[in-house]
């Protein structure tokens, strides 16, 4: 088993979108400074733009965090770079201003986002190879995780599910049951917490941590059926 009961991903509640709240914003260099000074492994989410440079951003769409139309895939890193996060004077953060404010500070959980460029899987495990300080990857796209699998199988890898509907039903089956984890081979299974307890035919023993857990209420409620949890919104009880 590469997830033990002293790892990271078992026994440190990962901060979603970094530590962020009041006048600090999600997904921001400020963000993951303060989840890094406070000691919490940070949620990240990666897209690369259209000259191969990966950043760190939540939503496909610019529009609720930058005001600027269209998505993220479809700029490039200068007109990235001339974007400010929503009421504030900060860009968005590139993957590797991400990994310079973790390393040897605290652990990273990587969601690589799916998007028309699949080149993004190999440009962040080829980065990641050289990364010094702890991480684990995880996607919703099997397939993402898959090729994580074959290029390095050393990688802890995990898979993002839900019992939330999606945009087809083809689409709402992989995501609620995910039935490729024979072929994937996570470490671990990231799920929404509204969506516990899973039956032992779907974790099959591997480690459940889940997402996205908003207040202390939710979080004692969940404890017996996770081994940990992605927060934002309150600071969790030790």
């Amino acid at each position: 088993m590469r997830i033990d009961k002293n790892h990271w991903l078992k026994n440190r509640p990962v901060a979603h979108r970094g530590l962020w709240g009041g006048d600090i914003a999600e997904n921001s260099i400020t963000a993951y400074k303060n989840a890094a000074e406070k000691g919490y492994p940070i949620e990240i989410d990666l897209y690369l733009s259209t000259d191969g440079v990966l950043y760190s951003f939540h939503d496909d769409t610019l529009k609720r965090m930058t005001g600027e139309d269209g998505k993220i895939f479809e700029k490039s890193s200068e007109e990235l770079n001339k974007l400010r996060l929503v009421g504030t004077d900060e860009k968005i953060p590139t993957f590797e201003e991400v990994l310079s404010i973790a390393e040897g500070k605290v652990p990273l959980l990587i969601e690589i986002k799916d998007q028309p460029n699949k080149e993004v899987v190999d440009k962040t495990v080829e980065r990641l190879k050289t990364y010094k300080g702890e991480f684990a990857v995880q996607s919703f796209n099997p397939l993402y995780i898959n090729r994580v699998k074959k290029l390095a199988p050393e990688f802890i890898r995990g898979i993002l599910a839900t019992e939330n509907k999606w945009n087809t039903p083809f689409k709402n089956f992989i995501l609620k049951n995910m039935p490729l984890n024979f072929m994937i081979k996570p470490d671990f299974i990231s799920y929404s917490y509204t969506g516990l307890p899973l039956k032992k035919s779907k974790t099959h023993g591997k480690s459940v941590i889940c997402w996205t857990v908003t207040d202390q209420n939710t979080a004692d409620r969940v404890k017996p059926f996770t081994d940990n949890i992605i927060f934002e919104g309150f600071i969790p009880k030790k």
